[in-house]
């Protein structure tokens, strides 16, 4: 009795604070830990997705057949790799290729913007010209500008980091899965965490896979028709779609937007703006409404209206950055919360209609032995009605 107490205090202890004030207490601690150690959290994260992207391309590569011949796993992941690096070296070059230009471009464009809002104010009268002068009160566009640049080359310089960071996790993918039984108390909590990384993989490639495509898309006919209008800067204005297309439901708005007012102020008459508007805006929105949803080929049953509050949330965390990666975290998110008794309403409120997959609906699944690292199928010698050691899932990770 005497030597029990100890433990029985605890126990009482522990079940007397009640769920709801451990989540008053705990939340606060969490918006401070995201909003002052993003400069630390920020790569890591993309870290994460440039993984997974790479898993993403090597699953496929290593799944082809050319004449006969599949390419081995060890050269789907130095193609793979060499593709990331060189996408990410390429729109480098662009943004540091037309920097200086752009700063050289943008005293002329506020003179241009000047100039049109002195014909606008024709149209709308003095009192709301006024009215929209003062809710603009300190925007220089040339700071803007720079601002812009500066935070793009602060960007590439994190980019480094990224690639940093994955090399050495990539070479460390063997150890990581093999470690996971030793972690846990016992196998089964290894394989379900095993289970949960490979779920979340597949939702993040599934949404990243599909929106680099269209993304690109996007990217490419702005280009074509920057270039036939012949608007300024259409390399970095193309770029500049192609990543504002991955923000959800805003970004396509903001892609169509920014070109056709760059126009707008670049000529002096409208018909240049309204051919950017019509023809990008409408390959755009075919590109949105009919190619998008014929590519996803399952939804990620999340709910729009928590889309936006988290696009709100991580944009105002983490800036741009986090704007990007909203989808992805909000994946992450309903995930982990559905395997989270305490936690699985607010994943039923992330979900778009309810219905969550957790991993003991997945139990008799067998698990990918390279879940995050690796998505290939699971070993031969699994039996696909039984849950596999985690010793036995890592098994082949470094062929």
């Amino acid at each position: 009795m005497t030597r029990n107490a100890p433990n029985e205090v605890a126990t009482t202890t522990n079940a007397a604070i009640p769920g709801w004030f451990m989540g008053i207490v705990s939340l606060p601690i969490l918006l401070g830990l995201l909003w002052f150690g993003q400069g630390f959290l920020i790569p890591l994260v993309l870290m994460a997705l440039v993984v997974i992207l790479i898993a993403a391309l090597t699953q496929r590569i290593d799944s082809a057949v050319i004449f006969g011949w599949s390419p081995p796993r060890w050269l789907a992941y130095m193609v793979s790799f060499g593709l990331v690096i060189a996408v990410s070296l390429l729109i480098s070059a662009m943004v540091s290729g037309q920097a200086e230009e752009i700063s050289a471009a943008a005293p002329r464009y506020v003179e241009r913007a000047q100039a049109l809002m002195v014909r606008f104010e024709s149209i709308i009268g003095t009192a709301a010209m006024q009215s929209l002068q003062e809710a603009l009160t300190g925007f220089d566009l040339s700071t803007f500008a720079k601002d812009a640049l500066n935070s793009a080359s602060g960007l590439v310089g994190t980019i480094g980091l990224v690639f940093l960071y994955t090399v050495f996790l990539l070479s460390e993918r063997t150890d990581f899965w093999n470690k996971l039984p030793k972690v846990f108390d016992d196998a089964a909590k290894a394989t379900r965490f095993a289970r949960v990384m490979h779920r979340i993989s597949e939702g993040v490639q599934q949404y990243m896979l599909i929106n680099t495509i269209t993304s690109a898309m996007s990217g490419i006919a702005a280009y074509i028709v920057l270039k036939l209008v012949g608007v300024d800067f259409a390399v970095t204005l193309a770029l500049m779609v192609f990543l504002v297309s991955f923000i959800p439901n805003i970004g396509g708005i903001l892609a169509t937007a920014i070109p056709t007012l760059l126009a707008l102020i670049q000529f002096d008459t409208m018909t240049p703006a309204l051919m950017v508007l019509v023809f990008y805006g409408g390959s755009d929105a075919i590109i949105g409404n009919v190619v998008q949803p014929r590519l996803q080929a399952k939804s990620l049953n999340m709910s729009t209206f928590m889309v936006m509050v988290a696009l709100t949330f991580w944009g105002t965390m983490w800036g741009a950055v986090g704007a990007f990666m909203a989808v992805p975290m909000m994946v992450v998110t309903m995930i982990i919360c559905a395997e989270i008794p305490a936690l699985r309403s607010f994943a039923v409120l992330l979900s778009g209609d309810g219905n969550l997959d957790t991993s003991e609906a997945e139990a008799a699944t067998p698990v990918p032995g390279k879940s995050l690292a690796d998505p290939s199928d699971p070993s031969p010698n699994q039996s696909p009605t039984t849950n596999p050691n985690p010793s036995q899932v890592t098994e082949g990770v470094s062929d």
